[in-house]
């Protein structure tokens, strides 16, 4: 039978080896951010890559920062807590994690702040750059390619730390993967952020301010048919502390399609757009008094993706190990946020507060980072190992930081040690994570910060 080539594109590829790195961070949002610093800061030669034109990725979408505090501590410390302390010293973050899980930043210093910050530990930073292949040999990476405007270059490195939420590389280098919720695969809905300025806000607040703005959208959008299909809640509204007049807003909803396939993520980022105008034209102005003169000051560099594939690895969190507050031996990570499922095929949010906020805290274990079969490769952020459920928990900014700097420090560690990531002593790993101060919990306080 013959075989038909006329989809294929045959090619003969001779690609050059452009850098060698200790370690090879994908991905530049909070998860990348947290790895790239923590590894280099451990004296391992860091590299950092990103398809965008600036670091950040969602961290610096307008989102404010969520998950530092379980209603009686503050549980995340580390690079994500010096990060807002120092944006909060330039005037640009309001709150204050030892007392909020939420707080709000200038998503635009933000953007300068973390350039500023790998350049003090000394990360190298390649931006404009696409992933495109992982070469592997015997159950290890020994090269990623990418694509720039130079052409198709290959990256080497000892240790590879995928944080591009998407597990791309983990996907390419086969590591076995999960996407969705088990029973068909559906992933929650995507988010465009945005920021409407011009505001009056004395006229706003006097209306009933957020509260009520979403009393009239549910009303209003349910009698114009508006196009986003959110009608029994919205998420919020933010503003950073000096920003004077405006808001950021996370209420677009983009149903049914996938942030890991090009195509399909072009139609969200169009589609949220649409509904970001949507809902200035149409509600804000004519509904809302305060906004009569408001404008759209900004969009987000790219569309809010809350889930895409996920690994499976040494260990697979889940939904009760959030509920339960399960604490592992080899905790890497605490957090405090819910189950919140913004969902796959409709309007509302699966939100579960429950006994959140309450004093109580769940952990991620190291083995969540360690995919199987492939021997040189961390993951961090929320393409980590966890079900449907649990990701919708874990994936808040403060607790991927985290993950980041969970991953970053084992890296430089395995390499200091001469070992693979999946060998690494958990307990040395602990013990470096709480010298730089992080804290692990109640039973493995931290000296260092002195929480208990």
């Amino acid at each position: 039978m013959q075989n038909d080539q006329s989809n294929v594109v045959l090619e003969t590829l001779s690609t050059p080896v452009e850098e060698a790195v200790d370690v090879l961070v994908l991905g530049s949002g909070s998860a990348g951010i947290g790895a790239a610093l923590a590894a280099a800061r451990l004296g391992a030669k860091t590299l950092i890559v990103d398809p965008a034109g600036y670091p950040g990725g969602t961290l610096v979408s307008g989102l404010p920062l969520l998950g530092f505090h379980d209603g009686e501590k503050q549980v995340v410390y580390g690079i994500a807590s010096e990060m807002f302390n120092r944006l909060k010293a330039l005037g640009a973050a309001m709150g204050d994690v030892s007392r909020s899980t939420c707080v709000n930043v200038d998503p635009e210093r933000l953007k300068l702040l973390i350039i500023e910050m790998l350049a003090e530990a000394k990360v190298s930073l390649r931006l404009h750059t696409l992933f495109a292949r992982a070469v592997t040999s015997e159950g290890t990476i020994t090269h990623a390619v990418v694509e720039g405007k130079a052409g198709r270059r290959a990256l080497a490195a000892k240790i590879f730390i995928d944080a591009t939420g998407d597990g791309d590389l983990a996907e390419s280098a086969g590591a076995p993967m999960e996407k969705g919720r088990r029973e068909d695969g559906k992933m929650q809905s995507m988010t465009l952020m945005f920021a409407v300025g011009n505001i009056d806000t004395t006229r706003y607040e006097e209306w009933g301010g957020y509260d009520r703005m979403v009393r009239e959208y549910i009303k209003v959008s349910e009698s114009e048919h508006f196009r986003n299909p959110r009608r029994t809640d919205l998420s919020g509204s933010w503003g950073s502390a000096n920003r004077i007049g405006e808001r950021a807003f996370n209420v677009t909803r983009i149903l049914g399609y996938d942030g890991s396939d090009a195509k399909s993520l072009t139609e969200a980022e169009i589609e949220g757009r649409t509904q970001a105008w949507e809902f200035l034209e149409r509600f804000l102005k004519p509904h809302v008094p305060g906004f009569e003169n408001a404008f759209i000051s900004w969009t987000a560099g790219k569309i809010g993706v809350r889930e895409t594939r996920r690994i499976v690895g040494e260990y697979v969190l889940n939904e009760n190990d959030i509920v339960s507050f399960r604490k592992f031996d080899d905790t890497v990570v605490c957090g405090s946020y819910p189950i919140d499922i913004h969902s796959p095929t409709g309007d509302g949010t699966r939100f579960l507060p429950g006994e959140f906020y309450g004093g109580r805290y769940w952990t991620i274990p190291y083995r969540s980072l360690v995919p199987l079969n492939v021997d040189n490769l961390l993951v961090a952020g929320r393409c980590l190992s966890a079900t449907h459920e649990a990701l919708s928990a874990v994936r808040c900014m403060a607790n991927t930081i985290a993950m980041g700097e969970a991953a970053g420090t084992a890296a430089a560690l395995a390499l200091r040690e001469g070992k693979s990531p999946r060998n690494l002593d958990v307990r040395c790993l602990q013990t470096e994570l709480i010298a730089r101060g992080a804290w692990l919990g109640d039973f493995a306080a931290s000296p260092v910060t002195g929480v208990r």
